[in-house]
C-alpha cells in the first residue's frame, strides 16, 4: 500500500513539473489570442460604422451594448431563477431590446467569430462583410419582407439548422425543416403536403376528438380536485394524435399511467438543442468535457434507434401504400422510394446522406413538429383559461349554445367550427401570447445586401425572426401581456363573412359548371368541393390574398393532378402546377409584406404625430403581426391540423372539467425558450369536475 502511495505522489510531481514548464507558453498564447480578438473587435466596430455611413436613407439595425469578445452571449444565455424571477431572461432581454430599438437590432455572437470571416472582416469563407452578426427582427413589415425573399437571397441558415440535423439522425441528413437547398425542400414539401389536405383533416379532427375524450375520461378517473400537470397531459394527447392520424401508430400515451419514454426522449432532444445554442463549446468537443452533453448524445441515439428500428420498420412492413392512401406515413414511404431509386448520384443528396438517411431524418422531424408545438400550445391555452375565469365561462356558454357541451362526441365536428367564433378567438390569443417557436422562429442567411421594412441588412448576416417580441409589442397591441380573446372578435367575424362569401361563390361556380356539363365541369366541381370543405373547417382560405396568421400554408394540394411523386405521367403539368403554387405563396407573402409596411407607416405617423398632438393609442389587434406558423413558402406544413387539434381538445375538455390555478406561487407559469416555448417545470392546474346529467355520463362511458 505505501508503495502505491509513493508512486502516485511521484506521478503527480511529474505532472506538476510538466505544467510548470508549459504554463508560460499557454499563458502567452492566451494573452495573444485575447489581444488579437480585441483588435478584431475594434476593426469590426469601425467596419460597421463605415457601413452605416454609406447606407443613405436606410438605417442599419443598431447594436445593443455588448462585452468585448463575448459580445451578447452572457446576456442571451441567462435564465429566470424560480418564482422570484419568472420567465426566461433570454426572451425578456430580446423583448427589451426590440422595444428600445424599434423592432430591429444586431447581436454579436462569439462562436461565429471563431469561424473564417468572423467579426465581419471578410477573412475568407465567411459569406459577406457582416459574417458573425445576427440581425433580430420583430417589426412585422421587415419580417414579412424577409419571408417573401427567394432562396437565392435568403435561404435558411445551414449553420443554425445543422445542429438539429445532428440531433435527429446520425449521420446528419437534411429534412423539410432543416434543408437549405431549394430543390430538396420543395420536392419533399410537395409530397408531404398531401397528408394535410382538406379530406385528411376531416379524419384527423375525429382522431383528435376521440383522443381528447379519452384524456377527459382519464382525468375524471383521477377524482375531483386533483392537481394535474396539463403540459404533460397535453403532450401525451398530441403524441397520440400525431401517431394515429399521421403515422398509423398508436403510442397509447394518453391511456398509459406510467412514464412514456418517447415523450421524454423528444423533450430531451429539444433541451439539448437549446443547450448547444447557449454553449461556447462546439458540438464535437462538448461530450468530451461535459457529462450532460455526453448523456444527451446517448439519448439522441436511443431516439434515433427507436425511429429506425421500431417506427420506420412498422411503416415499411405495411408494404407499398395504395394510391388513395395519402397519410403522412404513406407519403414518407413514397418520398423514400423517390429519394432511394437509381444508383450513384441519383440516390445521393448534395449535402450528404442517402435516401434512407433523409427519410429517417424527415420522419424524426415530422414527429417532433407534430407533437411538441401542439402539446405546449394546448397547455398554454388551458393555463390562460384557468387564470381568466370569465373567458372560460364565456367559452363554455358558447359550447352549450351550439349543443357541443351536452354531446361533444357527436355534436362537435370540423364543419361546425365556424359556429364557435369565441373558441377561434381563444386559440388566436393563446398563440399570440405563447407562440410555439418564440425566437428564433426561423433563421435565414442573407446572401446580399437587402432592405427589409426600411432596415438595411448587410450580406453575410444571419437574420432571426423574433415572434415573441412581435406578439407582445406595446406598439402593436393594446395591453400586450393581457389575455383578451375579445380583441379578435372583429377580425374573426370579418374572416367568417369572407369565408361565407367565398363558399357562396364556389357553390355558384360549381352550379354553373354542372349546368355546362362535360368532363371539365365534373373535374372542376370536385376541386370546388374540396375548397369548400376546407373553408368550412374554420375559415381556411377565406379572403384570397388577405393575410391570416392562422392560415399561411399553400392552397389545398388535392388540386394537383398527381398524388404519387414518383409518377412520370403529366410531368409538365405537375411542374407548371408547382410553379403556380410557388408563385401564389410568394405573391401572398409579398402582399402581406406590403400591407405590413403600410400599417407600420401609419402606426408610426400616428404615434409620432405633429408637435403638441397627443400620441394615438396602439391598436387593440394587429392581425398582420400574428405569426404563430410563419409565412411565405416555408410556413408550417401542419398548421391547419394544429389549429383543429387545439380547438377539438379545448372544446372537449371544457365540457367535462373546469380549470383553476392551484394558488401555489411555485405553480405560476414560467416560459422557457428553447426549440419550442414550454412551461419550465410543467404547468400545474387544479381540475374540478363539471356537473353533468346521468344521460350525458352514460353516453361518455
Amino acid at each position: 500500500m505505501p508503495r502505491y502511495h509513493h508512486e502516485r505522489e511521484r506521478l503527480f510531481t511529474q505532472l506538476f513539473r510538466g505544467l510548470q514548464t508549459v504554463a508560460p507558453y499557454v499563458s502567452t498564447a492566451l494573452i495573444g489570442i485575447l489581444v488579437l480578438y480585441a483588435l478584431l473587435w475594434n476593426a469590426a466596430k469601425a467596419r460597421r460604422r463605415s457601413r452605416r455611413a454609406g447606407q443613405g436613407s436606410h438605417k442599419e439595425p443598431p447594436v445593443p451594448p455588448a462585452l468585448p469578445v463575448l459580445g451578447h452571449w452572457l446576456a442571451l444565455r441567462a435564465r429566470g431563477r424560480g418564482a422570484a424571477d419568472p420567465g426566461d431572461a433570454h426572451l425578456r432581454t430580446l423583448r427589451r431590446w426590440a422595444e428600445a430599438y424599434g423592432g430591429a437590432f444586431t447581436l454579436l455572437m462569439p462562436r461565429a467569430w471563431l469561424l473564417p470571416g468572423g467579426l465581419g472582416l471578410g477573412l475568407g469563407g465567411g459569406g459577406g462583410p457582416a459574417a458573425g452578426e445576427v440581425v433580430v427582427l420583430s417589426d412585422p413589415a421587415a419580417v414579412h419582407a424577409l419571408l417573401a425573399l427567394g432562396e437565392d437571397v435568403a435561404p435558411k441558415s445551414a449553420a443554425h439548422y445543422r445542429t438539429l440535423e445532428q440531433l435527429l439522425h446520425s449521420p446528419p441528413a437534411p429534412s423539410l425543416l432543416t434543408s437549405t437547398a431549394a430543390a430538396q425542400w420543395r420536392a419533399a414539401r410537395r409530397s408531404l403536403l398531401f397528408a394535410f389536405s382538406a379530406n385528411e383533416l376531416w379524419e384527423d379532427f375525429e382522431v383528435a376528438k376521440a383522443k381528447a375524450l379519452s384524456l377527459a375520461s382519464v382525468v375524471l378517473g383521477l377524482g375531483p380536485g386533483v392537481v394535474l400537470d396539463v403540459d404533460e397531459a397535453a403532450l401525451r394527447l398530441s403524441l397520440d394524435v400525431a401517431g394515429l392520424s399521421k403515422l398509423g401508430y398508436d403510442f397509447r400515451a394518453v391511456e398509459s399511467s406510467g412514464q412514456v419514454m418517447l415523450l421524454r426522449l423528444l423533450g430531451e432532444v429539444a433541451e439539448e438543442w437549446d443547450a448547444r445554442r447557449r454553449r461556447l463549446l462546439p458540438a464535437w468537443a462538448a461530450p468530451w468535457l461535459l457529462d450532460s452533453a455526453a448523456e444527451a448524445n446517448s439519448k439522441c441515439r436511443i431516439l434515433q434507434d427507436f425511429i429506425e428500428g421500431e417506427l420506420w420498420e412498422d411503416i415499411a412492413s405495411r408494404g407499398p401504400p395504395p394510391p388513395d392512401d395519402i397519410t403522412l406515413a404513406a407519403q414518407v414511404v413514397r418520398l423514400n422510394h423517390s429519394l432511394s431509386r437509381g444508383a450513384g448520384a441519383a440516390s445521393r443528396s448534395p449535402s450528404g446522406g442517402d435516401g434512407l438517411d433523409r427519410t429517417l431524418s424527415e420522419l424524426a422531424a415530422q414527429l417532433l413538429l407534430a407533437h411538441e408545438p401542439v402539446g405546449h400550445s394546448l397547455a398554454w391555452a388551458l393555463g390562460c383559461l384557468a387564470r381568466n375565469r370569465a373567458a372560460q365561462d364565456k367559452l363554455v356558454a358558447e359550447l352549450k349554445r351550439e349543443g357541443v357541451y351536452d354531446a361533444p362526441h357527436t355534436a362537435l365536428t370540423r364543419d361546425m367550427l365556424h359556429r364557435l367564433p369565441y373558441l377561434d378567438c381563444v386559440v388566436r390569443e393563446a398563440l399570440r401570447l405563447y407562440p410555439a417557436q418564440p425566437c428564433p422562429a426561423t433563421v435565414r442567411q442573407v446572401n446580399k445586401d437587402v432592405v427589409l421594412g426600411g432596415w438595411a441588412v448587410p450580406a453575410g448576416a444571419q437574420v432571426w425572426v423574433d415572434v415573441y417580441s412581435m406578439h407582445r409589442s406595446p406598439a402593436l397591441w393594446r395591453e400586450p401581456d393581457r389575455f383578451n380573446p375579445e380583441r379578435w372578435a372583429a377580425h374573426v367575424a370579418q374572416r367568417a363573412d369572407a369565408a361565407a362569401a367565398a363558399a357562396a361563390a364556389a357553390a355558384e361556380a360549381e352550379a354553373e359548371a354542372g349546368a355546362g356539363g362535360g368532363a371539365g365541369g365534373a373535374k372542376g366541381g370536385g376541386k370546388n368541393k374540396a375548397k369548400k370543405s376546407g373553408g368550412a373547417g374554420g375559415g381556411a382560405g377565406a379572403g384570397a390574398g388577405d393575410y391570416d396568421g392562422m392560415n399561411t400554408v399553400e392552397p389545398d394540394p388535392t388540386d394537383v393532378a398527381a398524388i404519387d411523386p414518383d409518377a412520370d405521367d403529366g410531368g409538365a403539368e405537375a411542374q407548371a402546377e408547382e410553379r403556380k403554387e410557388r408563385g401564389a405563396a410568394s405573391a401572398s407573402a409579398a402582399s402581406a409584406a406590403a400591407a405590413a409596411a403600410t400599417a407600420s407607416s401609419a402606426s408610426s405617423a400616428g404615434v409620432g404625430g405633429a408637435s403638441g398632438e397627443e400620441a394615438a393609442p396602439p391598436p387593440l389587434c394587429s392581425p398582420l403581426a400574428l405569426m404563430p406558423f410563419g409565412s411565405g413558402p416555408r410556413s408550417c406544413l401542419g398548421q391547419q391540423l394544429a389549429v383543429a387539434e387545439l380547438k377539438a381538445a379545448l372544446a372537449v375538455l371544457l365540457c367535462f372539467v373546469s380549470l383553476e390555478p392551484t394558488g401555489d406561487p411555485a405553480d405560476e407559469p414560467r416560459p422557457a425558450a428553447g426549440l419550442f416555448l414550454r412551461p419550465a417545470g410543467g404547468l400545474h392546474l387544479q381540475v374540478v369536475h363539471r356537473p353533468r346529467g346521468q344521460a350525458q355520463q352514460g353516453r361518455q362511458r
